[in-house]
């Protein structure tokens, strides 16, 4: 029986039958008995290729050396400041909305407002307050359920205090530390309405004059 030229190992180690499109060529050398492929690569692979170091080398040249793009803290610092600005807008536009009233009328008379007050609150403020507001009988804080209110009983006093902090001439509860803002970096402006809200719903004889 004629061996088949294509299958003989001695046909492939030559490799000179392989010359036309789809057929398998190996290169001539071997090692221990292992050839290599001596194939050209498909043109959709090589497109890739060579379009993948043409946008290297052009996000390079744009990049790295001629500063054509913001750098990566650049993009950051742009970023942060637009979220700043967000925030911003978010307070002022809040702020334009509410007084005594709303906070009181509206959202303190609001479940679902409420209760993410208090969530709020016993994450980020219980800790000197305590949860049950009375600041472990003022040894931690201020108590927020005596009916005292120092910077101010009106409902948007409240509101701003925890936005803002205690003032700057504050010299803190019992000459410990001033309230630190929770408003910006710690929370959103809605997040100080509805722990004010919280407050408010838990002090209702604190802000009965405001009810309708």
């Amino acid at each position: 029986m004629n061996e088949d030229p294509i299958t003989s190992n001695e046909a492939i180690k030559r490799a000179d039958y392989a010359r036309e499109k789809g057929e398998v060529v190996l290169r001539e050398h071997e090692y221990d008995g292992i050839q290599e492929f001596d194939q050209k690569l498909p043109n959709w692979w090589l497109f890739t290729l060579w379009a993948a170091i043409a946008v290297f080398l052009t996000y390079y040249l744009v990049y790295y050396t001629l500063d054509l793009l913001p750098s990566s803290k650049e993009s950051m610092d742009q970023r942060v400041t637009e979220i700043e600005e967000l925030k911003q807008a978010e307070l002022q536009k809040l702020l334009e909305s509410m007084n005594d009233d709303t906070l009181v009328n509206t959202f303190s008379t609001n479940p679902d407002f409420v209760a993410k007050g208090k969530d709020t609150y016993i994450q980020n403020c219980a800790a000197c307050h305590a949860a049950d507001l009375g600041a472990n009988g003022g040894m931690t804080g201020r108590p927020l359920n005596d009916g005292e209110w120092a910077y101010g009983s009106e409902p948007m006093n409240i509101f701003k205090m925890i936005l803002h902090g205690t003032p700057a001439d504050s010299k803190g509860y019992k000459q410990g530390m001033r309230m630190a803002p929770m408003g910006g970096a710690q929370l959103s402006p809605e997040q100080v309405a509805q722990v004010t809200a919280f407050l408010i719903d838990s002090n209702p004889n604190d802000f009965k004059s405001y009810k309708k």
